[in-house]
């Protein structure tokens, strides 16, 4: 390598070193921007990976690219550093009353009678288009977070995957019947003019990526099973909300579908996931319950401020 290109790509690392403490500085506020352009980074990345099979020769290899090892390293310290320890619980038996208080944390109870009693067809619509970035991808990550588990706890995500599946009906499958329901909301926005710009906020992809990066990366296991249970007992309410807001707004049943279904099948996958999820792991080590619990409370928070954001977004339409 010549000196210019070494003075080249030691400008680019220390450029991107820079952009790494920017993003996620332990000891300040995050820059927005640059924290944007990395979260849309690794996004695209984790969407890369989950690719279907015609798409082998571009799915890239895990732990080749070091600018995304480094992002991924550099947002698991941050978020981390978010916790206070000393309110994780320390036994299996103080974990169900934990887990049940953090879950009722996660149900957004404003925004939920916000949408049910005052959005806007186009406020849902634009809510509906930042939910597509993890709602697309929420069967393959459940069968992922089933990989190397064992009794009860296989066949419970087993079992919520095949509810996933539409129990074996290509019309009732979750991830299809969502893109049915994204499609009509995506037309009123273009026929309404809505630009989604707004929805391009580091919190939108930090938490679409989160539950990415803990499905693909198998040592984070635990904390996507915390993470995707406490999304599964939290859900409800906010199914309910956009039930109740697209039938005052007169949405087509067919479009609603897919919430309603939601209603009540993430209710029963809440109590499922807690019984035979956690149950089975959170007294096998104070390591592993440890490890579940960063899950729920980093998904909490990731998602308490991506709801906080798009909640602004859809009002920014008034």
């Amino acid at each position: 390598m010549t000196a210019s290109l070494i003075e080249v790509s030691a400008h680019s690392t220390s450029q991107f070193q820079r952009e790494l403490e920017l993003a996620f500085p332990l000891n300040a506020s995050p820059d927005r921007e640059v924290r944007l352009r990395l979260f849309k980074q690794l996004h695209a990345h984790y969407v890369a990976y989950m690719a279907g099979p015609d798409e082998f020769g571009s799915i890239p290899r895990l732990n080749a690219d070091a600018e995304i090892s480094a992002i991924e390293s550099a947002w698991l310290r941050w978020e981390d550093a978010q916790v206070d320890e000393g309110t994780l619980p320390k036994t299996g038996l103080e974990f169900r009353e934990w887990f049940l208080t953090t879950a009722d944390q996660h149900t957004q109870p404003e925004f939920c009678r916000y949408l049910a009693e005052e959005a806007t067809l186009e406020e849902i619509a634009l809510f509906f288009m930042g939910e597509e970035l993890v709602d697309s991808k929420f069967d393959d990550l459940m069968a992922m977070v089933q990989i190397g588990t064992q009794g009860h706890t296989k066949l419970t995500i087993a079992e919520n995957y095949w509810d996933e599946m539409g129990e074996g009906d290509i019309e009732r499958v979750h991830t299809r019947m969502f893109e049915h329901s994204a499609r009509y909301m995506r037309a009123h926005l273009e026929k309404a003019g809505v630009d989604h710009s707004s929805l391009d906020v580091p919190e939108a992809y930090e938490n679409a990526s989160m539950l990415l990066m803990y499905g693909i990366h198998r040592h984070l296991n635990p904390r996507a099973l915390g993470a995707m249970g406490v999304l599964e007992q939290s859900a409800s309410p906010r199914f309910q909300a956009m039930v109740d807001g697209c039938n005052r707004l007169g949405v087509p049943e067919d479009v609603i579908d897919y919430q309603r279904i939601h209603v009540h099948v993430d209710a029963d996958h809440g109590a499922e996931w807690f019984e035979g999820v956690f149950v089975p792991l959170v007294d096998r080590s104070p390591e592993l319950l440890r490890e579940i619990s960063l899950g729920i409370l980093t998904r909490v928070r990731v998602a308490n401020g991506y709801y906080r954001e798009i909640w602004d977004a859809m009002r920014g339409l008034r």
